[in-house]
């Protein structure tokens, strides 16, 4: 049966009373004892400090020593023929301009100065409710690290929308969906005036994300005690959750089930933290039922009523509690390496942070164990091998090491990233003959990590008198395409006819390549053309619904920055460039770059291409 108003006054009223009385007194509850049995050890965040207590008024910054890291638009056309090369999408179009009119894309866009190089009207032609409709219709956050990096800078740049309140509690939502609860907590301080209780809500759930469970009660306490203001309805039943938690945190059963009965009321769907209040509010032990994703707010609130399994954990949690997880210190080791890849998967961790976190968690073992397969299995493995490569110094050695981490993260679906963090350690090598085998590693490193010197380094090294040859000069094109400051622009394309004839690329990447290259505005060579038509185009990867390719070409051309990198995300689908069809990754790239998003565009295009890219190694 539910509650009456009045009943639900006196539940908030109560709930609030309870905690703001009970949380000075009392010391936190162990909330970790439910995962720490059996963990066989500690697992190390990167300079994370011994627990300390934390003064009241610290509540609204995140704390400096918990984490030292985080660390033109028409068709293309094929030479000498007038046709375009594929066929249209059959949503295609576009917004007309009346003639004589100053198009809007024709002028140069004020920019922001807060270094993201996005423009300051970054959000036109888009409003509150329609920015949240498309924001729930992609996948955050985004799959392809092209993508995520374009994603942040949008979410966290600083607008002339900035100011308006719903806008900026979407965003903050945004970014925490997004595993980005840091980011989130340096946005809210940002914030300026009163009070509100959406604002102290979003930041308690921030401080949970961060482990500091008597900060985030505190904060509920307060949000309940305010009068007035309101809270959306998508947040507005986690509020009711956090306070069930902070209760059953105090041993008040009774609250913890009132905060229940009222989430139901709210339309809360069964999930793990309203089946752990159920069975904390009559000390019982929760059944869980099969859920889809596992929020932070659940974990948290199951961690009290005895833990859920790892293999559940990192099999269906969330962004934000994968994050939690890899970079909170208590976390058991068999739990917060896995968590940390899993992270990393979801591009909700940085590079930064992956290679601190394996830094640190790395079990000291000598590099000839490494190489012979002795040693820890699966994420401790990674670690090892991560940590051996940065610090050897031998060449022969060092690079054998880099090649034996990263074949290991590919199979584990961590390739992109495992090339981004072992980038430095390849950095500080000098090509050289002895380690000629290396090159084509060396050129994929630099490529993945935007260290184009670097690519073209390894690539001379094959052609230098008395090296031992190695044709990788066709990887100039990858270069060509990635690197927006090329001064040489289109010089390589030379380097693949012969290729392309020997049958070294497979039609669907032969395809991929052509597709790329007229979306940037090459002119593509008439020997691509004829050895790709000699077999069906693929029309097999990810294809939105109809319209909404039209829709990108239509922001696109008024320069909409924010809708149309939202629209190039839902375009590709949810695992980006590598994955999309040819039509929508034509599309997305000529949208990118006719907003003013060359630099993006063309990552976008490398990231396309790289996975199927011929090798040597297997070729």
């Amino acid at each position: 049966m539910g509650l009456s108003i009045v009943s639900r006054q006196i539940t908030c009223a109560a709930i609030a009373a309870a905690m703001a009385v009970a949380i000075p007194l009392m010391p936190q509850a162990n909330a970790q004892e439910g995962m720490s049995s059996g963990s066989g050890g500690a697992y190390v965040a990167p300079g994370a400090p011994s627990p300390k207590k934390r003064r009241a008024d610290d509540a609204y910054s995140p704390p400096a020593d918990k984490r030292t890291y985080f660390p033109q638009m028409g068709e293309p056309r094929a030479p000498g023929t007038g046709e375009v090369p594929r066929t249209p999408p059959p949503n295609a179009g576009g917004v007309g301009v009346t003639p004589g009119t100053v198009k809007k894309g024709e002028l140069a866009p004020i920019m922001t100065s807060d270094g993201s190089g996005l423009p300051y009207e970054l959000w036109r032609g888009l409003d509150v409710a329609s920015l949240e409709k498309l924001i729930s219709s992609i996948e955050i956050p985004p799959r392809s690290p092209a993508l995520h990096d374009l994603w942040k800078r949008l979410i966290t740049a600083q607008s002339g929308d900035s100011s308006n309140a719903d806008f900026t509690a979407l965003r903050l939502e945004a970014l925490y969906r997004s595993g980005l609860a840091r980011e989130a907590a340096g946005e809210i301080a940002k914030q300026s005036g009163a009070e509100t209780s959406l604002l102290l809500t979003l930041e308690a759930r921030n401080e949970l994300a961060s482990g500091h469970s008597d900060n985030a009660c505190e904060l509920v306490a307060r949000s309940a005690r305010l009068k007035g203001g309101s809270i959306p309805a998508r947040l507005k039943s986690q509020a009711i959750l956090m306070a069930g938690y902070c209760a059953a945190r105090q041993s008040d059963r009774s609250a913890a089930g009132l905060a229940a009965d009222m989430a139901r009321e709210e339309g809360v769907d069964t999930t793990p933290g309203l089946e752990a209040l159920d069975a904390l509010s009559i000390n019982g032990k929760p059944k869980y039922s099969t859920v889809k994703q596992i929020s932070l707010l659940d974990y948290r609130i199951a961690e009290l009523a005895g833990g859920l399994s790892h293999k559940l954990v990192l099999e269906k949690g969330e962004p934000a509690l994968l994050v939690a997880l890899a970079t909170d210190s208590s976390t058991p080791v068999d739990l917060g390496l896995p968590a940390t890849e899993a992270a990393a998967q979801l591009n909700a961790l940085t590079p930064e942070a992956l290679a601190a976190i394996y830094r640190v968690n790395a079990q000291p073992i000598s590099p000839e164990a490494l190489l012979s397969g002795q040693g820890p299995q699966d994420a401790g493995r990674r670690a090892a091998l991560f940590k051996a490569a940065e610090d050897e110094r031998t060449p022969m050695r060092k690079t054998r090491l880099i090649r034996a981490f990263l074949d290991d993260a590919k199979r584990h679906g961590l390739a992109l990233m495992a090339t981004k963090i072992i980038a430095p350690a390849a950095a500080a090598l000098r090509p050289a003959p002895e380690i000629g085998w290396f090159a084509e590693t060396g050129v994929e490193i630099g490529l993945s990590s935007g260290r184009y010197d670097m690519a073209r380094d390894w690539i001379r090294l094959g052609e230098e008198p008395g090296s031992a040859p190695s044709d990788l000069g066709y990887w100039r094109v990858l270069i060509d395409i990635a690197d927006p400051n090329e001064r040489e622009r289109g010089r390589s394309l030379e380097l693949l006819e012969g290729l392309a004839l020997k049958g070294r690329f497979p039609p669907e990447a032969l395809y991929r390549l052509t597709t790329v290259l007229e979306a940037l505005d090459y002119l593509v060579p008439v020997p691509l053309w004829e050895v790709a038509n000699r077999t069906p185009q693929p029309n097999s990867g990810y294809l939105p619904e109809t319209g909404v390719l039209s829709e990108l070409q239509d922001a696109a051309k008024k320069q909409e920055f924010g809708r149309t990198v939202l629209l190039v995300m839902k375009s590709l689908g949810p695992n980006g460039a590598a994955d999309a069809n040819l039509i929508a990754l034509g599309d997305s790239i000529r949208a990118l770059k006719r907003a003013g998003l060359e630099s993006d565009a063309r990552r976008l295009g490398l990231e396309a291409l790289l996975a199927s890219w011929p090798r040597l190694a297997t070729n």
